[in-house]
């Protein structure tokens, strides 16, 4: 890979109570998948194997799977929090949970809570924290794993809003469906200049996921 780059990916999604069982298999594999497509196109557009990390905030669900999975694939990984170590623990009320939170953080290279600058810029009451480390996974981010249902944000913070502020500042998503059906890939209006590294991410990517246009209820709430 080029001097210094590393290819750098997000990723954003529900909880387990908004993943239903019969299709966690399945999103799992498809988070396997799309991480192993991202590290061969980051490869593919240097020409060098590609140093690679993770962003993730480690709640249940989404976050997890894909924490898990690069890990298993030798990533580095980032974790942004909304709250503190010790607040944050308090999202996961089972034991089996909290140990499987504790192990994450354990196994990152960084843990970041939120700044109290950043959460009182981004506003949004109660969601302000979980809008504000949306904000800071995707700050680095050249690709947005996104595992969503498909509905409009009913807040800030929520995984359509992550997905559209990351293809506003020119990150690529790859959206796979929490209910079902292909994973996506959806790219910012216009491209990345051509030529650039997220522009050849995008096409080396583009020869393994669908194309889409960004569906209306992925914005801003």
């Amino acid at each position: 890979m080029s001097a210094g780059r590393t290819l750098n990916v997000a990723v954003t999604g529900h909880r387990l109570n908004q993943l239903p069982e019969t299709e966690r298999p399945r999103i799992q594999s498809e988070i396997v998948r799309a991480l192993a497509a991202a590290e061969e196109a980051a490869r593919s557009a240097t020409g060098a194997t590609a140093r690679c990390a993770l962003y993730s905030a480690i709640a249940e669900g989404a976050d997890r799977y894909a924490a898990d999975a690069a890990l298993a694939r030798g990533w580095r990984l980032i974790t942004p929090l909304p709250f503190s170590v010790e607040r944050y623990a308090d999202d996961f009320p089972e034991q089996a949970s909290k140990d499987h939170y504790q192990r994450l953080l354990w196994a990152s290279r960084r843990v970041s809570p939120a700044p109290e600058e950043l959460v009182a810029s981004v506003g949004g009451g109660g969601a302000a924290p979980y809008a504000a480390v949306g904000r800071m996974l995707i700050e680095k981010a050249d690709l947005l794993l996104c595992v969503w249902n498909g509905l409009p944000p009913k807040g800030p913070g929520g995984t359509s809003e992550v997905a559209a502020l990351m293809l506003e500042k020119g990150g690529l998503v790859l959206w796979i469906p929490a209910q079902g059906g292909e994973t996506k890939l959806v790219g910012p209006a216009p491209l990345p200049r051509g030529g650039t590294f997220r522009r050849k991410l995008h096409e080396a990517l583009a020869a393994s996921f669908a194309r889409a246009p960004r569906p209306p209820e992925m914005r801003i709430a």
